[in-house]
């Protein structure tokens, strides 16, 4: 963090254990070249907070267009209502996180994309939430170009749940890391912080954020939009046809290196349904990779020369030894459950182990 610029009032707050003012929420967006969207985001939530203990965030990672100057319209616009940080240099979304929790003050926070926006009655339902059972972690659905509903996890959710195999096994069987889909206790981030300089950062937190929660609530309300559009990271990686990004896949497959040894820790014998949720939601991961990888091999001669120098098998292995089932052993299960359709794609994509973009 190379400085930052302090706006924020101290309505609504309550007092910590040290007397000091306490915002029952933070919410904290990072901004870097978003200017056609950021307003909406920023008043989206503005509008809903009023004057109720929420304390807004916003850190520009050094923005070329007028994203910064916006900043500081909208704090005029909303006087005591957002603190704005600046970094010096550009940094990325892992760093700008970082700085912006370890400023942080809420007892919950929330991270928000700046081209997203919150939706009405969000944070309402969420302080009725956390006014009546505390939990440490809140999850939410979100709405996708308008029309669609995403579920992030399963059942009917609406009540405080303390299972931590079935919070962890449910995000993994869902496939929805995202961190702006969980509103967490602050305490939880303590000596967690997102991987700088690295692609999906969300994968490489998010499951040790769960092995924290001790309760947790699933509301199955969409609490937010988001908003798909060129140049993000996921767009860039799933829509570039004939293109393998070397670097982003790569750290993408590494993203859960380690995390099975985490699990062992956690919980002695890792649970059926984690092991099963976890191993499934690496080898979905691995499927759409080797498909992007052998459609890049083929498009080659046409494309041009391709920046991946490691074959195939190189991504499997990272993956693999991040799963708690071997891919072979996760076959045998997708049978056994009935899961045709993931049985093929998994045994193709693991034929397809050897190949190079050079063949």
């Amino acid at each position: 963090m190379d400085g930052h610029v302090d706006r924020t009032g101290n309505r609504g707050m309550t007092k910590n254990s040290s007397g000091n003012a306490e915002p029952w929420l933070s919410i904290l967006v990072p901004v870097y070249n978003v200017e056609p969207y950021l307003r909406e985001c920023v008043e989206s939530i503005l509008l809903q907070a009023g004057s109720k203990g929420v304390e807004t965030i916003l850190l520009d990672d050094c923005s070329t267009d007028g994203s910064l100057n916006l900043c500081e319209q909208l704090s005029d616009e909303f006087p005591g209502r957002l603190r704005l940080m600046r970094h010096g240099h550009n940094q990325g979304l892992s760093a700008a996180r970082n700085s912006m929790l370890a400023q942080a003050k809420g007892r919950h926070v929330w991270f928000l994309d700046s081209d997203d926006y919150l939706l009405p009655g969000a944070l309402s339902q969420l302080k009725a939430i956390l006014s009546k059972d505390d939990p440490d972690l809140v999850i939410c659905n979100y709405d996708k170009r308008r029309v669609f509903f995403k579920k992030s996890f399963p059942g009917r959710g609406g009540k405080t749940e303390l299972d931590q195999s079935k919070l962890v096994s449910g995000v993994f069987q869902y496939r929805k890391m995202y961190a702006w889909l969980k509103i967490a206790r602050r305490s939880l981030w303590d000596g967690l912080e997102f991987p700088v300089g690295k692609n999906f950062e969300d994968i490489a937190t998010t499951p040790y954020l769960l092995l924290r929660a001790k309760s947790y609530y699933y509301a199955p309300q969409n609490w937010l939009y988001y908003r798909i559009r060129a140049g993000s990271i996921m767009s860039s990686i799933t829509r570039t046809r004939n293109f393998f990004d070397a670097r982003k896949n790569d750290d993408l497959a590494g993203g859960l290196l380690g995390f099975p040894a985490a699990l062992k820790s956690h919980f002695g014998e890792i649970p059926e349904d984690v092991a099963y949720g976890v191993a499934h939601f690496i080898a979905k991961e691995y499927t759409k990779m080797a498909k992007r990888y052998l459609a890049a091999a083929a498009n080659a001669p046409n494309y041009g020369e391709q920046p991946a120098a490691m074959p195939l098998s190189h991504y499997r292995e990272k993956m693999e030894s991040s799963s708690p089932l071997a891919f072979e052993d996760l076959r045998s299960e997708y049978l056994k459950r009935g899961r045709l359709w993931d049985y093929v794609a998994l045994s193709r994509a693991l034929k397809a182990n050897h190949r190079t973009i050079a063949e």
